[in-house]
């Protein structure tokens, strides 16, 4: 950079100097017509004259070589910014995009850790008997923040951890209001991990251990579609159609005519 400037510099002092020249040049121009008016003592001055001009002319193709080279130093120095702009930026992406995967698996992290808090509060056999799972829900939080943590993963997409921590709540509270609604979601979350027939596991628990729930109607469509994703149209569409005998005017049966119309 320092080298550019100081060639830049020379250049520029070139062109004052070029600019002064032509100046004393033209101001000559009317002295010398005089005395060229006046005979042949002119003839040295016309002489004199018209080896400035062309020296004028020399120092004007010098200073055009001069532009043209200060003009190529600028451009390489443009061109020489904009690829550190490009790698910057490229650099900064980079660095962005790892400090997402850095702040998601500390997520996750402290999202085992909680599930691991919460489980600890779990029914355990202790010195004086059995503990209940109603009887440690009287004493802590522990079922709701267990939910709550494996929803969060859910609905943020981390559906390994979602279906590891709706089952760590089932395995824990199997009686609990939200143990139907949890075994739907994990799945769901089977289902997003393309883990089908463990998704029709988890549904098919919702039908046999909580037949009054419900999702009743949802678990069936769910296992009716799981079958299908995993080549088993046939018997696919027999749970489609047992979800409409048995439950027409829910919104899992107006799904099956859909699917069963297509």
């Amino acid at each position: 950079m320092k080298s550019m400037t100081n060639e830049a510099d020379e250049i520029l002092m070139g062109l004052s100097a070029f600019n002064y020249r032509k100046l004393a040049l033209m101001a000559l121009l009317p002295v010398v017509a005089m005395v060229a008016g006046c005979g042949g003592a002119g003839k040295d001055q016309v002489q004199l004259l018209r080896s400035e001009v062309f020296g004028i002319k020399q120092d004007q193709r010098q200073m055009q070589h001069q532009l043209t080279a200060l003009d190529s130093l600028i451009r390489q120095r443009v061109e020489g910014l904009d690829r550190f702009n490009a790698e910057f930026g490229a650099d900064v992406g980079e660095l962005s995009r790892r400090l997402s995967v850095l702040e998601q698996q500390l997520s996750d992290t402290e999202g085992r850790i909680s599930r691991l808090s919460v489980r600890s509060v779990a029914p355990v056999q202790g010195q004086s008997g059995q503990q209940t799972a109603r009887e440690v829900q009287a004493k802590g939080p522990g079922q709701r923040e267990l939910y709550d943590l494996a929803y969060k993963d859910y609905t943020s997409s981390n559906y390994q951890l979602a279906v590891e921590g709706f089952s760590d709540f089932v395995q824990s509270y199997p009686d609990a209001p939200l143990a139907s609604q949890a075994y739907l979601y994990m799945g769901n979350g089977y289902q997003a991990l393309n883990k089908f027939e463990q998704a029709i596991s988890s549904y098919k628990s919702i039908v046999d251990r909580y037949p009054d729930s419900q999702l009743h109607p949802d678990a069936l469509f769910k296992i009716g579609d799981s079958l299908i994703k995993l080549g088993d149209v046939s018997r696919g569409e027999t749970y489609f159609q047992h979800v409409i005998q048995k439950f027409p005017d829910s919104n899992a049966a107006e799904l099956a005519r859909s699917r069963l119309n297509q």
